[in-house]
Parts: structure tokens; C-alpha cells; sequence
């Protein structure tokens, strides 16, 4: 099989991708954790580290693993539907319901987040 069979079909390809975004999730959680291991130790060094993330570059990392973790949520709530087959009576719950729901919690959670960060800073 070549190694480039997945370009091949535009399914296969967006299937690929949202793998491989998982990797850029991985790594920022890695970041997150070296900065938590930071914060719990010297206070001048998490300082240090902090301003650092002011900076252009850790702006524009920031930004595309925002848009990976975007495009991976986007792309696994739409497949929602196809895992999660839920019944009402003998009929199949219609997709876009499944789907609506999880972007719906999506918001919810957000939105929490959201205020929760406002409120403690």
C-alpha cells in the first residue's frame, strides 16, 4: 500500500487529519502540565515562564492548536451520530438532534469556563 493511500479519498484524508491533530492536543497538554509543575514550584521561574507566553510566537502556537482542537471537536461531533444510534420508540433518533446535543454541551461548557475565568482573574 503507498504511504500516501489516504490522500486519495477526501474522507480518508479528513480522518487523517483530525488524527493528527490529536498530536498537537497531546503536546499542549504536556505544556500545561510543565507549567502547573512551574507554578507549584518556584515563584520567579513560573514568573519567567509566564511573561514568555506574552510573547508573538507563543500567540500564534496558541492559535493554531485553537484551530486543531476546533477542527478535531467539529469533526467528532459530527461522527456522533453514526456511533451513538439512539431509538425514540421503533424510529431512529434523527442525526442532527445526536449531534446538536453535544455541540449544545460544547456551548454550555464553554460558556462556564468562560465566566469562571472572569470571575477568578
Amino acid at each position: 500500500m503507498p504511504a500516501d493511500w489516504w490522500l486519495k479519498n477526501t474522507a480518508y484524508t479528513k480522518f487523517m487529519i483530525r488524527d493528527a491533530t490529536s498530536v498537537f492536543i497531546a503536546g499542549y497538554c504536556i505544556f500545561l502540565m510543565v507549567l502547573m509543575h512551574r507554578a507549584a514550584g518556584d515563584a520567579g521561574a513560573f514568573q519567567s515562564f509566564y511573561e514568555k507566553l506574552a510573547s508573538p510566537l507563543s500567540v500564534v502556537l496558541h492559535l493554531i492548536v485553537l484551530a486543531f482542537a476546533c477542527y478535531h471537536s467539529i469533526t467528532f461531533f459530527n461522527l456522533t451520530p453514526r456511533v451513538i444510534v439512539l431509538f425514540r420508540g421503533d424510529e431512529k433518533a434523527p442525526e442532527y438532534l445526536i449531534a446538536g446535543a453535544h455541540y449544545a454541551a460544547w456551548l454550555l461548557v464553554s460558556l462556564v469556563l468562560i465566566v469562571l475565568v472572569l470571575v477568578l482573574v
